[in-house]
Parts: C-alpha cells; sequence; structure tokens
C-alpha cells in the first residue's frame, strides 16, 4: 500500500469520528444521568387564571360606620377643644412669617377639596371592584378621624390667623346638650368653612384639609390605571392637591406643621394599609411579620378576608349588566358606525 493510501484512509477513520461525536446526544439515554431542569414561574408571562372577589356590601356598609364614627369623634374633639384653645398671639411659623396673607386662600382651597374628591369619587365608581375600594378607604379615614380627634384634644394651640372669626367662649362648663348642638353643627358643615358654620376653632394638629386633599391623590394614583394617558390626570390631582395646601397656608387656616404632621400620618397609614392588603404573607401572624403588631391589623383581615390577590385594573359602570351592556352598544356605535357590524359580519362569514 502506498504512502498517500494511508494517509487517505486515516483521514477517513477520522472523519467518521467525529461525525459519530456530533451525533451523539448531549445527555447520555441512561436514566441514572438524566438532569432535571425546575423553571421558575415568571410572574409577566404566567398566565393567572380570573379570581373571584365578592363585594362583601354588609362588610362595606360597617366599614362606613366604623368612619363615621371617627369623623363624630372629631366633632366631639373640636367641640371640646374649642374652649381650650389660648387666646394669644400666633406661634412663631417659619413659612407664614414670610408670605403675605391672603384671606380667600381659605375659600380656594376648599373649591379644591371638593373638586379633588369629585374626582375620586368617580374614579372609584368607576372601579368594578368598587365595594372593595370603599372599604379601603373607610377604613384609612376612619383611622385618620380618630388619630386627629386625639391629637387636636391633647395639644391646644392658638388659631394662626387671627382675622377668623371664632364662636365666643362658653362662661360655663358646657352642658350636653349645647356638646351635642356644636357636635351636630361640625358635622353637617364637613369640616369646611364654605357654608359659614364653621365658627368653632382649634382644630389644628393635624390638617384635615391637607389629610382630604392628599387622600383624593392616593385614591386616584391606587385605583385609576398607570397608563400614559392617565398621567396628565394623576398630575391634575397631584396640581390640585399642592395648591390646596398651599392656598391653606396663604390664608393662615393651618399651622405649617398641621400640615407636615397630615402628610407623614396620612401618607404612612395608606403605604402600610396597601402593602399589607397586597401582600399575603403579611396577612399571617408569626415572627416574620411585625406589621401584626399594628393595632389595626385584625381590622384589616377582618376587611380583606375575602380579597386574596391584589385588585386587577378592571373598570366597568356601575349600573346593572343589562345598563352596560345597552351603554357599550351604543358607545360602540358611536365611536366606530358600522364599521364594528361589518367586521363581526366577515367573522361570522369566515367561520
Amino acid at each position: 500500500m502506498s504512502y498517500g493510501a494511508v494517509v487517505s484512509e486515516r483521514r477517513r477513520s477520522s472523519v467518521m469520528e467525529e461525525d459519530e461525536e456530533d451525533s451523539r446526544p448531549l445527555l447520555d439515554d441512561d436514566d441514572d444521568n438524566d438532569v432535571k431542569v425546575d423553571m421558575t414561574e415568571v410572574p409577566h408571562i404566567t398566565r393567572l387564571e380570573p379570581v373571584h372577589i365578592p363585594d362583601d356590601i354588609l362588610k362595606t356598609v360597617a366599614c362606613a360606620v366604623f368612619m363615621g364614627c371617627g369623623s363624630l369623634a372629631t366633632a366631639f374633639s373640636i367641640a371640646l377643644v374649642h374652649e381650650r384653645m389660648p387666646d394669644y398671639d400666633p406661634l412663631p411659623d417659619v413659612i407664614l412669617d414670610h408670605v403675605n396673607y391672603k384671606e380667600w386662600g381659605l375659600r380656594v382651597s376648599e373649591y379644591l377639596i371638593v373638586t379633588n374628591i369629585v374626582l375620586a369619587a368617580v374614579t372609584v365608581l368607576l372601579h368594578h371592584h368598587r365595594m372593595v375600594v370603599f372599604r379601603r378607604v373607610f377604613i384609612i379615614l376612619g383611622l385618620l378621624y380618630f388619630y386627629r380627634s386625639v391629637t387636636m384634644y391633647i395639644t391646644a394651640l392658638p388659631k394662626p390667623d387671627v382675622n377668623y372669626h371664632c364662636a365666643p367662649k362658653l362662661n360655663h362648663t358646657i352642658t350636653f346638650s349645647e356638646l351635642m348642638s356644636r357636635v351636630l353643627l361640625i358635622a353637617a358643615g364637613g369640616g369646611l368653612s364654605l357654608s359659614g358654620d364653621q365658627v368653632y376653632c382649634g382644630d389644628y394638629i393635624f390638617s384635615g384639609h391637607t389629610m382630604v386633599l392628599l387622600m383624593s391623590f392616593f385614591v386616584i394614583r391606587e385605583y385609576s390605571p398607570r397608563t400614559k394617558k392617565f398621567v396628565l390626570f394623576h398630575m391634575l390631582s397631584l396640581t390640585i392637591t399642592v395648591a390646596g395646601i398651599v392656598m391653606l397656608l396663604l390664608s393662615r387656616g393651618h399651622y405649617s406643621i398641621d400640615c407636615v404632621v397630615s402628610y407623614w400620618i396620612t401618607s404612612r397609614v395608606w403605604w402600610s394599609y396597601h402593602t399589607l392588603a397586597n401582600n399575603e404573607h403579611l396577612k399571617l401572624q408569626g415572627s416574620h411579620n411585625h406589621m401584626d403588631n399594628i393595632w389595626w391589623w385584625w381590622l384589616l383581615i377582618w376587611a380583606e378576608s375575602n380579597v386574596p390577590c391584589q385588585l386587577p385594573k378592571r373598570y366597568s359602570l356601575p349600573a346593572p349588566a343589562s345598563v352596560q351592556r345597552a351603554v357599550t352598544s351604543r358607545w360602540r356605535l358611536w365611536r366606530y358606525g358600522d364599521r364594528g357590524d361589518r367586521g363581526r359580519q366577515r367573522l361570522v362569514d369566515t367561520v
């Protein structure tokens, strides 16, 4: 055999060996050497089954009663602290002392409050799980009202606006009938001076105006769609909130510390509640969960017992299903004309 034939034979054998290695599987067929790879579920690609979240109307009514009790506690506190309010000059305030006083600022602030409340109410009413949202708002407002009834009573401050008219104090210990008359008048006015009936002073720490403005903004930001189209809606509510607080300070309706404390308490209660509500492991007692030391944790567990997940961004009209279908049909007819009917007809013909 010649030298060239030997070399070609060796090359042919090496090529055959390489082909056998290429055709060999990456994992052997032997069961003992099998490798199993567990893929964790990725939240954004895992398809979730629809979860039924009941309305629990009775719970919502009970939460509304809880909020009403907190509001009454605040009214009682204002009626009592009015008699304890000091009659001396306003306290030094680094912001109020450096801005020009605007008497009309309080009225503008309250108009902005009403506007923000209406926007927040519409947002909740259009949410598909509006009963759950109402429950959360009622509980948080109830907690804030109870906190406010305590803080304003234990620390009485002189009024920051010397031009604001307050009802004269009594020369005797207030009677039960006088107390109830004040409470009813305060509750009927909703804490606003637009009606002219808010003549009892001393409700300063912390600011109820700031609390309501912030609550309205938090509701709109949390429960309206978080899309680019709604960024302007969120910014509008935030602008109303900031402008309302600025107008409140320009009118000297509150001290600056009242607004700062109001922001701190309102935001922390809101964020704490929603953090607990959106995390199932924080609804369980144990050494892992220090949030169960919050005194209203049990109230949240009761209110959220039938809400197993974070509320989806779904919206519907607060009306019976037949009315919703009729409105939807008319909207599509107005929006798309007969194009929707032709599209549906083409789909039927194709099928």
